[in-house]
């Protein structure tokens, strides 16, 4: 009699279960799709602020070691050091965001803040100033050299739908900080360029998106210059698996940074991982 009472009650209980099942895909059929971009593409500023009250984290992870010199001893690439990126910036008031950020080469520090003029409709417009303030010191100089630069960026952003975006970012920097032991050539300073990146939902939480960025000159670059992701997003979270030529984050080290590698036939790995909480309803 036990017995059967508990074999009533599983089949009731799964009757229940089943019932509910469809309407929970009809709900998770029906939730929108989250963002094809965050406020932070890969390395790119997107054309979005966060709502008003928002904090955001950012970690950014790129592997030193370069794909093709690494094999199944090392993990490809996953037993080597690695650049570290750490970031923090809050939305104080709408379409405004205001931040800083950290990272590990060259220990440059990022100030920025940003403000979104068009939020709406097939095309999303977004300002970004700031500036880069490198701490290493260049071993090769008696005085040592400290170097700083500021910059200022555009963000253009058209809306393909629901799911794919394109987005331009003219970029200008007074100086970049992509060598590490050499005072700066002429060439390196007063740098503008036009990265670009692209965006797309392959389903509701689940994006792809890859960045360019130019060349500097026939002479000075080596190639183009390229990275590219897939994000996996859930409710506060974002995570980004990247793979490019291009490690270096921030404005001033991504701008000019394809020169300064050894072989831009050389790709690295690394990830992403954003968090954001609201502090004020």
């Amino acid at each position: 009699m036990r017995k059967q009472s508990i074999g009533v009650l599983l089949l009731v209980g799964g009757i229940l279960v089943a019932g509910r099942l469809p309407a929970q895909d009809a709900d998770a059929a029906a939730a929108p799709a989250r963002p094809t971009e965050g406020p932070v593409i890969i390395h790119l500023p997107s054309a979005e602020v966060p709502k008003a009250g928002t904090l955001t984290l950012l970690f950014t992870h790129r592997f030193s070691e370069p794909l093709a010199k690494s094999d199944f001893h090392s993990l490809y690439s996953f037993d080597s050091g690695a650049d570290i990126g750490i970031g923090l910036s809050y939305a104080p008031l709408p379409h405004l965001d205001v931040g800083f950020y950290r990272s590990s080469y060259l220990d440059v520090y990022e100030v920025f803040g940003k403000y979104q003029f068009l939020s709406d409709g097939p095309v999303r417009v977004s300002a970004r100033a700031g500036g880069d303030f490198r701490t290493e010191r260049n071993l090769d100089s008696e005085e040592g050299y400290s170097r700083n630069g500021f910059f200022a960026q555009g963000i253009v952003a058209w809306v393909i739908s629901s799911r794919g975006r394109i987005t331009a970012v003219p970029t200008y920097v007074s100086e970049t900080s992509g060598q590490p032991f050499t005072n700066p050539k002429p060439s390196y300073k007063r740098i503008f360029q036009i990265p670009t990146a692209l965006s797309f939902g392959v389903t509701r939480s689940i994006n792809v998106q890859a960045e360019i960025y130019p060349r500097l000159s026939r002479i000075d670059s080596q190639g183009v210059g390229w990275t590219a992701a897939i994000e996996k997003t859930v409710a506060g979270h974002r995570f980004a698996f990247t793979v490019g030529n291009v490690r270096t984050t921030t404005v001033d080290q991504y701008v000019g940074s394809v020169p300064f590698q050894v072989n831009p036939h050389d790709y690295y790995i690394g990830f992403n991982l954003m968090r954001q909480w609201k502090l004020k309803r």
